[in-house]
């Protein structure tokens, strides 16, 4: 996920995303109420969800999990161009979707934002889909 607000930019790593509806195209998003992109994740807010490239994902994956000081540019070294929206697409992306927050949840420490699509590209037809299965889901 990376968002731009106010000029300042965020982003990080979801764990949990999931296809919402249809019409309109809409899906969810878990973030955790700690992290740095909450306060870029409120209804109306606008962002990218960068998808990632099975085979190509890890360097993207190992940037976006390290911990950055308050203030850190978050995507020194890391290829991006401005969607239309304004928020950072990452070059080298599968594809992107550019959204908006249409509303959240309170769920205990995270927030569930649901999100509708506006525009989006595929930048490889032929690319699979990244998948990071996780050990265990108690913690990051």
């Amino acid at each position: 996920i990376t968002a731009t607000k106010e000029g300042a930019s965020s982003a990080m790593l979801a764990s949990w995303v999931s296809q919402a509806s249809m019409k309109p195209i809409g899906f969810t998003i878990a973030v955790a109420k700690d992290r740095a992109i909450e306060s870029f994740m409120r209804v109306g807010d606008r962002f990218v969800l960068n998808v990632l490239e099975e085979g190509n994902f890890q360097p993207l994956m190992k940037h976006f999990l390290k911990r950055f000081a308050p203030g850190a540019d978050r995507f020194a070294g890391i290829k991006t161009y401005a969607a239309g929206n304004g928020s950072p697409i990452l070059a080298d992306a599968l594809a992107y979707l550019e959204c908006e927050v249409a509303s959240r949840m309170e769920c205990s420490d995270h927030w569930l934002v649901y999100s509708t699509v506006d525009t989006g590209r595929v930048s490889k037809t032929d690319g699979l889909t990244a998948v990071h299965h996780r050990k265990v889901g108690n913690h990051y």
